[in-house]
Order: C-alpha cells, then sequence, then structure tokens
C-alpha cells in the first residue's frame, strides 16, 4: 500500500500543472488519470486510504464516477475521522459505490437507466437537454478514457442508500410509520435486501385519516400487531418501481396480497 501512495504522489506532482486535456493518457489506468486531473486530489487520497488504489489499477474495465476535491468539500467528508475498521468500511462503501464494472460511455446512457454498482447499489441515471446526472449528482465531464475504463467527472459525492426504516426515520414526517412498523414487528424485513416499493403515509395521512381515532389505537394495541401488519404490507411492493413505471390503471401487487391501482 506505501508503494501505491507514493506512486499517486509522484504522478500528482509531475501532472499538477497540466490541463485534464493534455494529462488524459488512455494508456494509463484509472488512478493514474484521476490524479492527473489535477481536481480529484481528494478522491485519490480517500481511494490510498481506503486501500482501493490497487483494485482500481486492475484489468477492470471500470467505470467511475469521480467526485471533484470540490464535491468532497462540500460533503464535509474528513479523512482523518476514518481510523477504525468500522469506519474504513464506510469509507470503502462510499468509494465503491461510484464504481460500475464495465465500460459505461455516456452514449450508453438513457434516462431513467439503473446500473449497479461494484457493492451492490444502484444508481439512477437522468439524461435530458440539460446534460446526465446519476443519482443526485451532475456528470460536469464525460468520457475520460483510461487504460481499463472510463471515468465521469461528477459534481456531488454520492452516498450509498441507507435501508428504508433508517430513511423514513430521516425524513422527519414519517414518525407514526416507522412506530407501527416497529410495533407490527416489520422492522427486519424491512431492513431486508428487497428490493420493496414502499408508498409510506406521512404522519398527516395517519391523523387525518377518517377512522384514525379508532382504528390506528385498535391496530398500535399490541394485542392487534397481525392486524397492523396486514395494513402495513399493503403499503409494500415486492420490487422497484420508480414513478416513471406508474401509469393511469396500473395494478401492483402488494406483499399483503391485495393488488394496488395506480391513478
Amino acid at each position: 500500500m506505501k508503494k501505491s501512495a507514493a506512486y499517486v504522489l509522484i504522478v500528482l506532482l509531475m501532472a499538477s500543472t497540466l490541463p485534464l486535456q493534455a494529462s488524459a493518457d488512455a494508456s494509463q489506468d484509472i488512478p493514474s488519470n484521476a490524479v492527473a486531473t489535477g481536481v480529484h486530489d481528494s478522491l485519490v487520497a480517500a481511494l490510498t486510504h481506503a486501500d482501493l488504489v490497487t483494485t482500481l489499477q486492475g484489468t477492470g474495465p471500470f467505470t467511475v464516477f469521480a467526485p471533484t476535491d470540490t464535491a468532497f468539500a462540500e460533503a464535509g467528508i474528513d479523512l482523518s475521522t476514518f481510523d477504525t475498521p468500522e469506519e474504513n468500511a464506510t469509507l470503502t462503501a462510499i468509494l465503491l459505490h461510484h464504481v460500475v464494472a464495465g465500460s459505461v460511455p455516456s452514449s450508453a446512457l438513457s434516462d431513467g437507466m439503473f446500473a449497479t454498482t461494484v457493492n451492490g447499489d444502484r444508481v439512477q441515471f437522468g439524461v435530458d437537454a440539460n446534460g446526465v446526472t446519476v443519482s443526485n449528482a451532475n456528470v460536469t465531464t464525460p468520457d475520460v478514457i483510461a487504460s481499463n475504463g472510463i471515468i465521469h467527472f461528477i459534481d456531488k459525492v454520492m452516498l450509498p442508500p441507507v435501508d428504508i426504516p433508517a430513511t423514513a426515520q430521516t425524513t422527519g414526517i414519517h414518525n407514526s410509520l416507522v412506530a407501527a412498523v416497529v410495533q407490527a414487528e416489520l422492522l427486519l424485513t424491512l431492513q431486508g435486501s428487497g428490493p420493496f416499493t414502499v408508498f409510506a403515509p406521512a404522519d398527516d395521512a395517519f391523523s387525518q385519516a377518517p377512522w384514525a381515532d379508532y382504528r390506528v389505537k385498535y391496530l398500535l394495541d399490541p394485542a392487534h400487531k397481525d392486524g397492523l401488519a396486514s395494513l402495513l404490507k399493503y403499503h409494500v411492493v415486492s420490487s422497484v418501481v420508480t414513478s416513471a413505471d406508474l401509469t393511469d390503471g396500473k395494478a401492483l401487487s402488494t406483499v399483503e396480497g391485495q393488488a394496488l391501482t395506480i391513478h
């Protein structure tokens, strides 16, 4: 690993004054090209810290969505805080969330397309007149060709998705739903690999439902958790269903066994 870090530092010193067009070299691997851009020092440092430089020097091919130094600064990622094995595993997961196995040029991307990253996550692309996005990031410079793949510059660090219950806890408007999921003993299920699509009632939906005064209280009674579980499962589909997949009259099978109809 020390050899890889020294190699990266040497290339960085040699390439720091070169513009991208002059320094991009299709005969060099992805880490070498990342160093040479002059705007990916933080990414290279993170790859070194996570011991991933050698991996991305491999035969690949890989497609790397490479956050710039500005993106790392805006994300507040401080490598000095990644010390323990668990913390370094988190850093590795973040970095691998930016890597797709295979060579994926921008010309192969289409609006709404998904790709699976090397750590098993999914990222989605947007393609329109304004350009290309991946998850929440804009592709600012596409198709930097390396000997073992392609680099696309992006303007944000993409964070791996957490599970559905953890996401619901962070919204600030799904406290009732989270409490119901826990009460119905469905937490571990929705923390599973899925995939799931959840139609998630907000707190207002729980409080404004015509039957809220008695039906919700009834279902939240521990003695009636099976009924609560049935209600919650009616909001869950065992597949990934994006808004783009929804059409008028479309029927979706819920894990509860009945169908939802989309309008």
